[in-house]
C-alpha cells in the first residue's frame, strides 16, 4: 500500500510569488498514489479483507474512499501570513481537490466530540489491535462484538492522549462489561434495552 508519510506543521502551501511550493506539491502527490493503489484492480478487496474487518454485511456495497491531507497552517491564509492576496491562494488552493478530497491545516486537529466512538487500530498477522482511543471515546451497548473482537483494552488506554487515569479504568470497566453482556446474549430470543448515547 502507498506509504502514509507525515509532514511539518510549518511547511508553506504557496511562495511569495504564488506557486506551489515543492513540499506542497510532493505532498498533495501523496493523493494520487492512494488514488491510483485503490484503481488497481483487486486493491479494494485486499482493503475491504484487511481493515473492514466487522463490514462483512456491507460487501455488496461499493467501496468510495475519501483522501484528506493535512498540511501547513491556517495562518498563511490570513492578512499578515505572508501574501498579498490570502483570500485569493486559499480559493486556488481549494480548486486543486478533487471531488473525493480534503485539505485541512494542523490547526484543525482538536478533539472532536463527535468522535466519541472513534479508535485507533493496528492490523496485524493475526487481525486488528487497539492502538489508542479518542480523547473523548465513550462506551455503550454497540461496542459489544467489536470489544469481543479487539480484546483487552487497557495497552490502548494507556496510550491515549488527554485522558486522565480516573477515565482509563473507567473505560476499561465499561469495555469488559459490555464483553461479558455480548457473550451472555448469544439466545437470540433474549431481549434486552440497548442505552441511547455513550458513557
Amino acid at each position: 500500500m502507498p506509504d502514509a508519510r507525515t509532514t511539518s506543521p510549518s511547511k508553506r502551501w504557496f511562495k511569495q510569488n504564488g506557486r506551489p511550493t515543492s513540499e506542497f506539491t510532493e505532498a498533495r502527490d501523496q493523493l494520487n498514489d492512494w488514488c491510483s493503489w485503490f484503481a488497481r484492480e483487486g486493491n479494494q478487496a485486499l482493503f475491504r479483507e484487511k481493515f473492514l474487518f466487522l463490514g462483512d454485511r456491507y460487501l455488496d456495497r461499493p467501496l468510495e474512499p475519501q483522501y484528506v491531507l493535512i498540511y501547513g497552517r491556517e495562518s498563511e491564509f490570513k492578512v499578515g501570513g505572508g501574501h498579498g492576496n490570502p483570500n485569493a491562494l486559499r480559493y486556488k488552493r481549494d480548486q486543486q481537490r478533487g471531488g473525493n478530497e480534503t485539505f485541512m491545516t494542523f490547526d484543525a486537529l482538536r478533539p472532536r466530540y463527535d468522535h466519541s466512538r472513534s479508535m485507533t487500530l493496528t492490523m496485524t498477522s493475526q487481525g486488528p489491535e487497539l492502538f489508542a482511543f479518542s480523547p473523548v471515546y465513550g462506551t455503550s451497548a454497540f461496542v459489544g462484538a467489536g470489544a469481543l473482537l479487539l480484546g483487552d483494552p487497557d495497552g490502548a488506554l494507556a496510550r491515549s492522549a488527554m485522558m486522565s487515569e480516573a477515565r482509563r479504568t473507567y473505560l476499561s470497566k465499561r469495555w469488559r462489561y459490555w464483553q461479558d453482556h455480548t457473550r451472555k446474549s448469544t439466545d437470540p430470543n433474549e431481549r434486552y434495552v440497548r442505552s441511547i448515547g455513550v458513557e
